[in-house]
């Protein structure tokens, strides 16, 4: 079976996939690799350049 991958602010499965909406900000730090299954990037949490989209991690 596949490894799950989650959003650690959420719980909701994480995609390996760019997500379809993106605001300038983000786009300018580099386009997010993951996303939620309605296409939005994962939630947001405090970075060092300000609000970013969380890192996934693996499902217990």
């Amino acid at each position: 079976m596949p490894e799950k991958w989650i959003c650690p602010q959420c719980g909701e499965e994480a995609l390996n996939k760019r997500p379809t909406s993106v605001t300038p900000y983000q786009r300018s730090l580099g386009m997010p690799e993951w996303s939620h299954h309605d296409g939005e990037a994962l939630c947001p949490v405090m970075g060092s350049e300000g609000y970013l989209p969380a890192e996934p991690v693996r499902e217990r």
